[in-house]
């Protein structure tokens, strides 16, 4: 019986935190790392137990990062592409799932489902991780694309419906997934990315861009790189942020339209953050 490496909440949760909710600090410093098979996994999640990645120092954050044996993928289209019996009939997912289940935020009206992989070896670098999710999300283009960072939680859902798949994913093909999506995907976006012009006042900001991968980096990373070209541009760097963000239709416009006129809070992200994110991928001052 495959057995999995992960860490589980103490809490049960029936619902979302919203942003800035005071449980945040107790939710996050719940976690519990785990050796479980897939029925105590399905279990955790139907009693509104989230599940991570193990970590060390019960503080969910990337630099405390241990290793991650499953990757999950969020539908949450609201409509039959995000139904459990849709999902189910996918080919990579019969061959390779463990398990579906409806997600806290489902509605029949609404539908919304997880699939739940389990791999044969866990990922110990948090980088590779990283990757690993990346390249399935490029496979799967109605999956949401918040779920690749290295620690991210997947909150249970009490009751919820389930589908038990029993598959496995071998760690030998999400590296070939990864490479085929470094060789053909980053190709395709970094095609996309000089495709885009930008205006001279942009000129540097958008030559740092085309070295940040847009999926390779922490969901936060992307929004403050978004927010980045906000602070600076206004509304005129709409055409650079979508350029280079390769979000799913209408999700740039959507986060773009929540920054606020006036810039983030106490003007903390400005265009030197994606200047200190693009340092990590070889950016300098000069290169175009």
């Amino acid at each position: 019986m495959n057995t999995c490496k992960l860490s589980v909440s103490k809490l049960s949760i029936s619902k979302k935190l919203p942003p800035g909710d005071p449980d945040w600090k107790k939710f996050n410093s719940s976690f519990d790392n785990m050796l479980l098979d897939v029925t105590g996994i399905m279990q955790s999640v139907y009693t509104g137990h989230a599940i991570s990645t193990q970590h060390k120092d019960h503080w969910r954050t990337s630099a405390n990062y241990i290793c991650g044996q499953h990757i999950g993928l969020d539908f949450d289209t609201g409509d039959q592409n995000s139904m459990i019996s849709t999902l189910a009939a996918d080919k990579f997912i019969s061959k390779y799932a463990s398990f579906l289940y409806t997600t806290i935020s489902h509605t029949p009206e609404a539908p919304r489902c997880r699939a739940i992989f389990v791999l044969d070896q866990p990922i110990m670098q948090a980088k590779n991780y990283t990757l690993a999710a990346s390249a399935l999300l490029w496979i799967f283009g109605t999956a949401d694309r918040q779920c690749k960072d290295a620690v991210r939680f997947f909150y249970g859902a009490p009751g919820c419906d389930m589908l038990r798949i029993d598959k496995v994913l071998p760690l030998d093909l999400v590296k070939k997934l990864i490479a085929d999506y470094q060789e053909t995907g980053e190709h395709q976006k970094h095609k996309t990315e000089t495709n885009y012009k930008a205006p001279a006042d942009q000129e540097e900001v958008a030559a740092a861009l085309q070295l940040i991968p847009p999926w390779s980096i922490d969901y936060d990373e992307w929004v403050e790189i978004l927010m980045g070209i906000h602070s600076g541009f206004g509304d005129d760097g709409f055409s650079l942020a979508a350029s280079w963000a390769d979000g799913k239709q209408g999700e740039v416009e959507q986060k773009w339209k929540s920054f606020k006129v006036g810039g983030n809070v106490q003007g903390a992200i400005t265009p030197a953050t994606i200047f200190g994110i693009a340092k990590r991928f070889g950016w300098h001052k000069g290169i175009q």
